[in-house]
């Protein structure tokens, strides 16, 4: 269960790095370009499959889940200048509205997911174009947590929760107006802290849909507009603090802290990529308690070495890294895990993100991180 204080923290984090992407789109200053600008409107439908992550162990009184929904989009994507120097993207930012089942009435009910969200789109003068979507918005659920009439429900106890989605696809163009995408996105869906049990609602999903924009689109050669320069400093040395809380119950608790430091070294391979080395500390005291319980005379403390990929989109780093722990004397995960983080850069030194660590397909824990670049 995440904490009131902590939920906000993120909440606040990922309203900051939407707000900035917003802000750098239409605020950043005009400039002449050969670039014919627009701002098409897009309006869509798709469809979502998925399954509901049973990351706790009193998740596990319920049936596996196998949520779909519909849902409505509608977006605005920015051929400009301005964006296209931001991330070297032509970005949508849009709002999406979805029906969810989440295939189990009794137990789980039904969603309604309202997210405003960016969806910066790579390659766009080809027929088959790249996009990652980012998305954070709120949620109204109809069966939550009642101790009498629903007490299996420990993943949601109010009616209305926040929701954050983190997604990559690809684009068809049929045309200069039809399009065909296919998404694969996680989503989360928590009241904060605010009332419990809050588990939430973690759920991996496919998603294919249908999109037209209200008028043809001419999309720019991306051939004829100059790059983005090479970054100054091809090489990044990091080092990072974070915190959060763990997924894991042990005895009556479901909340647990959680700390630690990491540090990085990020080397850019051209374009948008970097590839990564880096290890971690970190201290979950969910292992401390558990220890302590089973009568075990290890300690709870990780190490981990890392290795990875960044996207380097501007002010923003999209994550991935692969870990192995070389610490780690009280297994009861594998010994290989996965993260996968969001930062955005609020100079040439500092940054401040968020970062999901799983291990497979169960989420371990989310954390808010700060950072310091050499």
């Amino acid at each position: 269960m995440l904490s009131k204080s902590y939920f906000h923290v993120v909440k606040k984090i990922a309203i900051s790095l939407f707000g900035s992407l917003l802000f750098a789109f239409n605020l950043y200053p005009q400039s002449e370009t050969a670039l014919e600008e627009s701002r098409p409107i897009f309006l869509g439908v798709s469809l979502d499959y998925g399954y509901l992550l049973k990351h706790s162990e009193s998740l596990r009184q319920i049936d596996d889940s196998f949520p779909f929904a519909i849902r409505l989009d509608a977006s605005k994507q920015l051929l400009t200048k301005k964006a296209w120097e931001f991330c070297n993207c032509f970005p949508k930012v849009g709002v999406s509205l979805a029906y969810w089942d989440w295939d189990n009435p009794d137990v789980l009910g039904i969603g309604v997911v309202a997210v405003g969200y960016v969806e910066p789109y790579f390659y766009t003068d080809k027929r088959v174009n790249l996009f990652a979507r980012m998305g954070l918005g709120g949620a109204y659920l109809t069966q939550p947590f009642d101790e009498e009439e629903n007490p299996l429900n420990q993943s949601y106890s109010t009616d209305l929760a926040f929701s954050l989605v983190f997604g990559t696809g690809i684009n068809y163009r049929v045309n200069d107006q039809l399009n065909l995408r296919l998404a694969a996105k996680y989503s989360h869906i928590s009241n904060g802290g605010v009332s419990t049990p809050n588990k939430g609602l973690n759920y991996p999903t496919v998603s294919i849909g249908v999109s037209t924009s209200l008028d043809p689109v001419n999309y720019p050669s991306l051939a004829r507009i100059v790059n983005r320069d090479p970054p100054t400093d091809k090489s990044r040395l990091s080092l990072e603090y974070f915190s959060g809380y763990s997924n894991a119950t042990v005895g009556d608790r479901d909340k647990f802290y959680v700390f630690g430091f990491a540090g990085k070294y990020s080397r850019w391979i051209g374009r948008r990529s970097a590839l990564t080395v880096g290890a971690e500390w970190l201290s979950d005291l969910s292992r401390r308690e558990l220890i302590e319980l089973e009568g075990e005379d290890v300690s709870f403390q990780q190490v981990g070495l890392l290795a990875g990929h960044e996207f380097w989109l501007g002010k923003i780093t999209f994550s991935q890294q692969l870990g192995v722990y070389v610490i780690n004397q009280f297994r009861i995960t594998d010994d290989v895990y996965q993260r996968y983080g969001l930062t955005y850069n609020f100079n040439k030194r500092i940054f401040a993100g968020v970062n999901v660590k799983a291990h497979r397909h169960v989420a371990d824990f989310f954390d808010v991180r700060i950072g310091y670049t050499f």
